[in-house]
This record gives C-alpha cells, sequence and structure tokens, in this order.
C-alpha cells in the first residue's frame, strides 16, 4: 500500500509535467516572439539598436558592400519583425517553422548572427576563450536556435 505523501508527490509531479507538456511550446512563442520584437524594433531607429553597428558591419561584410547602413539595418529589423508577430499571432505553424529554421539556421544566426566572431576576431575575443560583451551576445544565440527548432519541431507535419 502506498503513503499518502507519495501519492500527493506523484500527483503534483504529474500536474507540473502535465503544465510543461500542454504550456512549453506556447511559453517558448511568447518568449522568443516577444526577444525578435524588441530586438527588431531597436533596429528601427538609427541608434536605437546596440548591436545597429556590428549588423550593418556584417551585412555589408557578407554581401559585398551591395547592403550597408541603414538598408542592412532596415533589413534585419523587418525580418525579426516579422518573425516575431507570426510567433506572436499562434497562427500558421508551418510558416512559423519554416521562418524559423531559414532565419535562424540558413540566414540568421547560425551564419549571418555568428559571422562577426571571425570577421571581427580582435573585437569578439580578448584571448583564447575570453569573448568580449559582443561575442557573448552572439554566443547566446545557440539558446535561440535550439528554441526555434524545438517550435518548427512541434508542428505535427514537421516531426
Amino acid at each position: 500500500m502506498s503513503r499518502p505523501e507519495i501519492t500527493r508527490r506523484e500527483n503534483a509531479e504529474d500536474r507540473v509535467t502535465r503544465f510543461a507538456s500542454e504550456a512549453g511550446i506556447p511559453l517558448l512563442r511568447i518568449g522568443l516572439g516577444v526577444v525578435y520584437l524588441w530586438f527588431g524594433a531597436l533596429k528601427l531607429f538609427p541608434g536605437g539598436s546596440p548591436a545597429q553597428d556590428l549588423v550593418e558591419r556584417t551585412v555589408s561584410a557578407l554581401t559585398s558592400g551591395i547592403v550597408h547602413g541603414d538598408l542592412a539595418r532596415l533589413s534585419a529589423a523587418i525580418t525579426e519583425i516579422g518573425i516575431a508577430l507570426v510567433l506572436l499571432s499562434f497562427r500558421a505553424p508551418r510558416l512559423v517553422a519554416v521562418l524559423l529554421i531559414g532565419h535562424v539556421l540558413l540566414i540568421g544566426h547560425v551564419l549571418l548572427v555568428s559571422t562577426p566572431l571571425v570577421l571581427f576576431p580582435g573585437e569578439m575575443w580578448a584571448g583564447p576563450l575570453q569573448a568580449s560583451f559582443e561575442a557573448q551576445y552572439i554566443l547566446k544565440n545557440l539558446v535561440t536556435v535550439a528554441a526555434a527548432v524545438v517550435i518548427a519541431s512541434s508542428h505535427p507535419r514537421v516531426r
């Protein structure tokens, strides 16, 4: 015969697990959506984003100077805001999957956002494994990549 405190604990664990299962993806969408919206909105205004210079220089370097300055900044802003709106709308799960995987893995965080780590090593690294503040900001995008993959894979047709 089981003891009542074990039964209560198991029930509490079941409730927490059920809550996490039901709320995890929506909370992840909201969190990622807010981050994309916030960072994208900052890029709408010249000087509004602490990442502005880095974004402009990186996009310019990757496009051989074709896209630079305000166009680079505004392109990043519009892309991020668009992704945020789709995430926060809780509609079009397949579109969310495509946008996130496309932005994060192909053109966004893995290639574009991580590129400064290699393009501007003097600014990114103070020494071996000594990442600057900007490099730490970039490296935290590994979490963004993981969140995007989880959200994208949560749609039944994506699995």
